[in-house]
């Protein structure tokens, strides 16, 4: 059993991601989505530089700072624009099963990009399931949206290849970089991304309510920065496996948030797909692999 500190830390964490997403429903209610993504964006960068420079962390440069950027592309400015967009049309804690696939591609990249990390018959295993909820995943919600929500949901499918690849690059060329200088960095490309799609928001009406500002505080400080900074710290704590096992427990939250809570439909073709990629991410941690490629999946459930 791990030390009292990393047990809170562990569900902290969960507690943490797995209500992100619900938070992301609530701002978007009263602000544009793309314009909601961008101010935390920013607001998130801010924090993060400020915070690098008061403990004195290197800034990346060079190679680094071109694979931070390019993380940051993926992980904050294409990731957010299609999350907070999808949320229009999808159940937030369905959002949040699509994103924890990630780590299941990251094992069938890792083969061929991360020396050491092969796959397995249970990683095989892991991607087949993974796939098959995907395949049930997508146009699922058909009572949210139609077209859009068919659209939103295709989307969310390709980004989490799209963090499985940052994952890798994570893993090969930001391993020993300073964390927060690093995702400060990366943010800010990230905000520049989101930059002209809120931009074609502007005009439309935004309503600052009490709810959307308590939302958009708490995925600033809490879901970004609190958190990237506590995953880091259990990652030096707990085997890969253990951390990873967190993919099965954010998702499952999230559906129970947004069910419950929101009132988000939850039909048996979602919870079949859920189920399915629930069952992925088990073999995949089960089957376990380098724990500089795991380390670099974790990021990718927090919305």
């Amino acid at each position: 059993m791990p030390p009292y500190r990393v047990s809170v830390g562990y569900a902290l964490q969960v507690l943490i991601w797995g209500s992100t997403w619900a938070a992301i429903k609530i701002g978007i209610a009263d602000v544009p989505p793309f314009t909601f993504a961008f101010e935390r964006g920013i607001a998130v960068s801010i924090v993060l530089t400020a915070l690098a420079l008061l403990l004195r962390q290197r800034f990346p440069n060079g190679r680094e700072l071109a694979a931070a950027a390019v993380v940051g592309v993926f992980n904050t400015g294409t990731s957010w624009a299609i999350i907070f967009w999808s949320e229009q049309y999808v159940p937030s804690g369905i959002v949040s099963v699509f994103g924890s696939t990630a780590p299941v591609w990251t094992a069938f990249l890792a083969h061929f990009l991360i020396g050491g990390d092969r796959l397995s018959a249970l990683k095989l295993l892991g991607l087949a399931l993974g796939l098959g909820g995907t395949a049930l995943l997508v146009g699922a919600p058909e009572t949210a949206g139609g077209t859009n929500a068919l659209i939103a949901t295709g989307l969310l499918a390709l980004m989490a290849v799209t963090w499985s690849i940052a994952a890798i690059l994570s893993s090969r060329t930001l391993a020993r970089s300073a964390p927060i200088a690093t995702v400060a960095a990366g943010t800010w490309v990230g905000s520049l991304v989101l930059a002209p799609f809120a931009a074609t928001e502007i005009g439309l009406p935004i309503r600052w309510s009490t709810e959307s500002l308590l939302a958009f505080g708490y995925l600033v400080i809490f879901g970004s920065c609190v958190g990237l900074v506590l995953n880091l710290w259990l990652y030096r704590k707990l085997r890969p496996t253990t951390a990873s096992l967190t993919q099965v427990l954010i998702p499952a939250q999230a559906i129970l948030i947004g069910t419950l809570w929101l009132g988000e439909p939850l039909s048996w073709r979602m919870f079949g797909g859920a189920a399915l990629v629930v069952s992925a991410v088990i073999l995949n941690a089960l089957a376990g692999g380098s724990p500089a490629a795991v380390a670099a999946e974790t990021p990718a459930a927090a919305g």
